[in-house]
């Protein structure tokens, strides 16, 4: 008897230290705060999209306008060429006009000369106004 009291204890024991399987512990306070912090961080990366793209919006507007406003510096700074040029063949017409008369009115050029210069600078102004 006592050997079979033994023989028990220790099944007893075998019996005591076996693992088993636990309950599953669902903490239902815990998902629902999960899932709202998952709303809000997608929220939170939607606005973050709609604000990139406001921001590529404005770039693209500031782009196109600094276009628009290089193109109209190079017109005017054209312009500002030609006015130069005109003034420019202004200035030879004046210069020309003048020598010319002090050239007809000095003994020492004769018309064969005369025309030669004249020709000459007739040929410069033409090209000169071809430019402009």
């Amino acid at each position: 008897m006592k050997r079979m009291i033994m023989i028990l204890c220790a099944l007893l024991m075998g019996y005591a230290h076996t693992a088993r399987a636990q309950w599953v512990v669902t903490d239902p306070t815990n998902l629902v705060q999960n899932i709202i912090s998952a709303t809000q961080g997608t929220t939170t990366a939607t606005n973050m999209i709609k604000n990139l793209q406001e921001g590529i919006k404005i770039y693209n507007q500031g782009k196109a306008y600094y276009d628009a406003l290089k193109s109209v510096h190079n017109i005017i700074k054209d312009a500002r060429k030609v006015k130069l040029t005109i003034e420019m063949v202004s200035e030879i017409t004046d210069i020309y006009v003048n020598g010319f008369n002090r050239m007809v009115t000095d003994p020492n050029f004769t018309p064969d000369e005369l025309a030669a210069i004249s020709a000459g600078y007739a040929r410069l102004l033409e090209e000169g106004g071809a430019l402009v």
